[in-house]
């Protein structure tokens, strides 16, 4: 799937993963039950790539 961003929409999409990723790091410490912090920690990971690809363009 592409989805087509202004160059407004991309620069707010990246702002806001910059902002909840180190939030998201803090959550998986804190995180108690095991099958909740593989889900988030495959959710970090989904997103910082999104977040490194749209940084390339």
């Amino acid at each position: 799937m592409n989805i087509e961003l202004s160059d407004k929409e991309k620069t707010s999409l990246v702002s806001v993963l910059e902002r909840y990723l180190p939030e998201l790091r803090g959550e998986i410490a804190s995180g108690v039950k095991h099958d909740w912090k593989v889900q988030m920690k495959e959710e970090k990971e989904t997103l910082s790539n999104i977040l490194l690809r749209l940084k390339e363009k």
